[in-house]
């Protein structure tokens, strides 16, 4: 081939080379990744649904449980005739229940939906200042009415008790207290065997005339009392003026079973007025 073909041929060449990257549509460069840049975190799961929002009661499910949701200390222990015993090992509400006039705390064991009442107890007491509440007792495995020598409380490795018509004292099921004494912050002790800081009544209603010609210490007793029976707190308020086995404490109680307080009353003898006064089961199982 002559030198004049071969550059001639060259030239073509190079013409179509260029005509075919001008039609060739052009090509977009790759993104820039940048390698150090974190992956975003994953969304966040939505928050659980509250025992509210699932439609449940968001308080504690068992009595146990409320105790401690209260702050109430406690330890658990077992007693002849308690449902969920338990023994308070602290104030309730920053009221000490105690041992009579002692600071010493009562320990008898109780039911614990009884304890959640002297909680409730414990909201009225709070309004009069009370610090300190001293008790007779609250647990004892006996029947009704009265304690005495032949019907005093039974062990565990006692003989069951023959309670007849009387049936069995509230205390027996750790459902009940006696109180005598109340402290109060201003240093006063009132003591409800007291005459003069219980007047007994013998014509009127304890809760109506008779709180009404109170004065003083007794007064303020009457006027615990009364709220607390308004209060639906207990089933039972048995005072002073109510038969000789109280003279010198008031008895209170939920009852054997412990849910009944429709019928909440301060019972008293005739003359007071109150519910029929002296009636057919006059012990109600106190």
């Amino acid at each position: 081939m002559s030198p004049r073909l071969v550059a001639t041929s060259l030239v073509l060449l190079a013409l179509a080379a260029c005509s075919s990257e001008a039609d060739s549509p052009a090509i977009a460069a790759e993104p820039t990744v940048d390698a150090a840049a974190p992956p975003l975190p994953p969304p966040p799961p939505p928050p659980a649904p509250t025992l509210i929002d699932a439609g449940f009661d968001s308080g504690p499910k068992t009595c146990l449980e409320t105790l401690t949701a209260r702050g109430i200390q406690f330890t658990t222990t077992t007693a002849r005739g308690i449902v969920d015993a338990v023994k308070v090992t602290s104030a309730i509400r920053g009221i000490r229940f105690t041992r009579e006039d002692t600071d010493t705390l009562a320990t008898d064991p109780m039911a614990c939906s009884f304890v959640l009442t002297l909680d409730r107890f414990a909201e009225v007491l709070a309004k009069y200042d009370v610090v300190q509440v001293g008790t007779l007792g609250s647990y004892c495995y006996r029947c009704c009415c009265a304690w005495s020598p032949s019907n005093d409380c039974r062990s565990p490795s006692d003989a069951e008790p023959n309670c007849g018509q009387n049936g069995y004292s509230n205390h027996s099921w750790g459902r009940a207290v006696d109180v005598r004494y109340l402290k109060f912050k201003s240093g006063a002790v009132y003591d409800i065997n007291d005459g003069n800081d219980w007047l007994i009544g013998s014509s009127s209603g304890t809760c109506s005339t008779g709180l009404s010609k109170q004065k003083g210490a007794s007064k303020t007793l009457y006027s615990i009392a009364c709220d607390t029976a308004a209060a639906l707190v207990f089933k039972n308020i048995l005072t002073p003026n109510y038969n000789e086995a109280h003279r010198n404490h008031w008895h209170m109680d939920i009852g054997d079973k412990g849910d009944d307080v429709a019928g909440s009353k301060v019972r008293s003898l005739t003359g007071w007025g109150i519910d029929e006064g002296e009636h057919a089961d006059a012990c109600g199982g106190h």
